[in-house]
């Protein structure tokens, strides 16, 4: 099971939420591993002796001219539609980090000089003191996509067993691959104060995509239960949740763990 949080708010929201889930999960003994889509992981997860162990490589299948039998048509070069191909006099330049590995510029090339090639473009890492707990860490011009989110998650739930349940962690923002995210997982935490964004997103889902479960700081509840939204998990917001998720220590206040218990039995893990 893929269980994904996404938030609209920086600060401290859904990273926290989600990594005191994975905490509450693990107490409760369930099969629980995290994966950050980034080399950011929660402070919880970090400990003085913490080091980064490579799990697997990720590679990308990318083009590779040559110029054997290239008889510089531009061909290619018109057949890319990412911006990904140059061409400076008779040689041809391929911009990895910005190609989408679509393979459109091998079809067009009738010489065979493009052929496609697997490129290291990052690696999983997992971490030494919890063998649950991996980050993605990619090249540094590598530009994170929709290729890279089909691409990870597939691959982790393959290498991890089958019953698994994967919490992905995912950098606030990033909205262009909300929908991506929406369609790889089982279900999605929804953390945000923007009664707007959700019901733009809420009224988005269809019934054949990810469970959707709505998170709000509890300053904010009321307005939501205004428009509707009760079945939404109040997250309390206090200074000392905050000075505790920011130094690294699981949150302690009763309310918020009165919460990730019952977002926990909600889940059905």
């Amino acid at each position: 099971m893929i269980i994904t949080g996404i938030g609209s708010n920086g600060g401290i929201g859904v990273t926290t939420l989600m990594a005191n889930l994975f905490i509450k999960l693990s107490e409760l003994g369930k099969d629980v591993y995290w994966l950050s889509l980034s080399n950011l992981v929660p402070p919880v997860f970090f400990k003085k002796e913490l080091a980064w162990l490579e799990y697997d490589a990720v590679l990308r299948e990318v083009p590779l001219w040559t110029k054997n039998n290239c008889k510089f048509c531009d061909t290619c070069l018109k057949a890319c539609n990412c911006g990904a191909m140059a061409r400076y006099g008779e040689f041809y330049v391929i911009y990895s980090e910005l190609c989408i590995s679509c393979s459109a510029c091998v079809y067009a090339c009738k010489k065979n000089s493009i052929q496609l090639s697997n490129k290291r473009i990052g690696f999983i890492e997992q971490s030494n003191l919890n063998h649950r707990i991996f980050r993605v860490n990619l090249n540094q011009r590598e530009i994170f996509s929709s290729w890279h989110c089909q691409t990870i998650i597939e691959n982790m739930q393959k290498k991890l067993p089958k019953h698994a349940v994967i919490l992905i962690g995912f950098p606030s923002g990033f909205r262009e691959l909300w929908a991506d995210l929406i369609q790889l997982s089982d279900k999605i935490i929804f953390y945000t104060n923007d009664i707007y964004t959700w019901e733009m997103l809420y009224k988005s889902i269809s019934h054949d995509q990810a469970d959707m479960i709505l998170a709000v700081n509890s300053d904010y509840y009321d307005l939501f239960i205004e428009r509707g939204y009760s079945f939404g998990f109040a997250i309390p917001h206090t200074k000392e949740i905050s000075i505790e998720a920011i130094q690294g220590y699981a949150v302690s206040d009763e309310a918020y763990q009165q919460v990730v218990k019952e977002l926990a039995y909600t889940l059905n893990v």
